[in-house]
């Protein structure tokens, strides 16, 4: 049986540790408290300046407008987030408050006075804030009200931006749809306005969403919708300038028409991101061409031409990519015997089982 003083050190440490979570859920109510009673004044302090709009904005942004309420602890358990630091998307740090109503009475006493750009940078300077706080629904909202100022205010380079940085957005929330739309729009506008810069720009983000588009509908299934996304994609590369993703994009659609079988039609996509990688001296690629290039003229019966190719493949794959090598080995093999070339044949199975034992 415990004596006494056991019973009173186990006593004890029940005591320290309910003290414990006492005091950490004092400190909670106490910094809830602070950050209402940091709002509250700076509500007042809005209305009492004369913003009415700044305070209905305010209030918006500062309030969680979630309508289930807070996630409990087993629900953010469940999807393996720690409760103790969780902070709710729509929560504003305490030290940001102030910065968050300069901001919004900048937008107000700027629009009174008819200060637009004014109006356009306080808008950005929020939309970047929610941003940088992984609060993309937010940035979006205001890098919308940036979009209509620009255009109210027939600011091309501002509509330019707010374009850009809308199909930013879209793409962090993954909506690759209306991420394209606000590419597009941005390439439109700056084609219209003659500026090679931005049409650079704007190519090389069409780049990036019209692959992440045929990604998506090749996974779906969709390979003819995906084969014109990757058009597309080697569309916008060559007007940005960008050899390796026009090189890429050739490539995918190459795969896309061996997967739909019709190896005649990809054997000019994978012959020209050959010619490409070749340029960028990208031998990884080059060598991935090769292997495409032989596959499609074995499926097309013509064998001098797959060998001529694997023998190609087989070079260049030698130092890069053992597995790779072993691979070639083992198809020129199987061709070889095939044509009872039996020999040869032998060889390149040698040459297989001693690469692939190797790399083990």
């Amino acid at each position: 049986m415990a004596d006494y003083g056991e019973m009173r050190q186990k006593l004890t440490f029940k005591e320290k540790l309910l003290q414990s979570l006492s005091e950490a859920e004092a400190e909670e109510q106490a910094r809830t408290q602070t950050v209402i009673k940091d709002k509250q004044h700076l509500l007042v302090e809005m209305l009492v300046e004369g913003h009415p709009q700044s305070f209905v904005d305010f209030f918006y942004l500062t309030h969680d407008q979630n309508p289930e309420g807070a996630p409990t602890r087993e629900e953010l358990e469940a999807h393996d987030i720690d409760p103790d630091t969780y902070v709710p998307e729509d929560e504003v740090p305490l030290e940001s408050l102030g910065y968050l109503k300069a901001n919004l009475v900048e937008v107000d006493s700027a629009a009174r006075r008819g200060d637009m750009k004014s109006v356009y940078l306080a808008y950005t300077n929020l939309a970047r804030f929610f941003e940088s706080n992984s609060n993309h629904k937010k940035a979006i909202f205001f890098y919308e009200k940036c979009y209509s100022i620009a255009q109210q205010a027939r600011d091309i380079h501002g509509e330019l931006e707010a374009n850009l940085n809308l199909g930013v957005a879209h793409e962090n929330i993954n909506d690759v749809a209306k991420a394209i739309t606000f590419h597009e729009r941005h390439l439109e506008l700056a084609t219209e306005a003659h500026i090679d810069a931005e049409m650079v720009s704007a190519n090389r983000n069409l780049v990036k969403v019209y692959q992440r588009q045929a990604e998506e509908q090749e996974s779906a299934g969709n390979i003819d919708a995906s084969i014109e996304s990757y058009h597309r994609m080697m569309k916008a590369a060559k007007a940005s300038h960008d050899l390796p993703e026009q090189g890429l994009a050739s490539y995918r659609i190459g795969m896309a028409y061996q997967k739909l079988d019709n190896p005649q039609k990809a054997l000019g996509f994978h012959g020209e991101y050959l010619q490409l990688c070749r340029v960028c001296g990208d031998r990884t690629g080059e060598g991935s061409a090769c292997c495409a290039l032989a596959q499609c003229y074995q499926d097309l019966e013509d064998v001098t031409q797959a060998i001529s190719y694997l023998e190609q493949f087989l070079d260049l794959s030698k130092t890069a990519n053992p597995s790779n090598h072993a691979r070639a080995c083992c198809s020129l093999g199987v061709i070889y015997s095939k044509q009872h070339k039996f020999e040869r044949a032998v060889t390149y199975f040698e040459k297989f089982f001693d690469v692939a034992r190797r790399s083990t």
